[in-house]
């Protein structure tokens, strides 16, 4: 799947940025971040782990808390099924209400389904360049209070 390292595209008006299987998830981090957006997915391994392998085994990463899953964030799925045929269900629209969403099927199947070809992922917004940190000593418990 290395050889299939190509990033399709990024639509600014949804935040989202699609690419092929062998994209390795820290060069997929970098276009989000140069596109004003944070991608939804960072883990240990992201200078060498690729987004196809991410999906099929539905890797959370530390970011699960403030990013949701991969089910959340994969808008659209591209797959090769075993008998050769192509699962297209590549698209970059946020809401999709037409008949079955097979592509959940395949996120955590660890390829037994198909194996992943391309994606359309959901960035987020940017990363916050800095933190805002207030510290307030008081003398007891009363004080405290009435602070505002």
């Amino acid at each position: 799947m290395g050889s299939m390292n190509r990033v399709i595209g990024f639509d600014k008006s949804y935040g989202i940025l699609s690419a092929e299987a062998g994209c390795v998830l820290q060069d997929l981090q970098a276009v989000a971040e140069k596109n004003n957006s944070e991608f939804p997915l960072e883990t240990g391994s992201q200078k060498y782990c690729m987004i196809g392998g991410n999906l099929a085994t539905n890797c959370l990463g530390i970011d699960l808390i403030k990013h949701n899953s991969m089910h959340a964030n994969c808008v659209g799925l591209k797959a090769v099924l075993p008998n050769g045929d192509i699962l297209d269900n590549m698209t970059t629209l946020r809401k999709d209400n037409t008949g079955y969403d097979l592509k959940q099927l395949f996120i955590g199947a660890e390829g037994t389904l198909g194996i992943i070809t391309e994606c359309a992922m959901l960035c987020g917004p940017p990363k916050k360049t800095q933190k805002n940190l207030v510290l307030i000593g008081c003398k007891s418990f009363e004080d405290c209070i009435h602070i505002a």
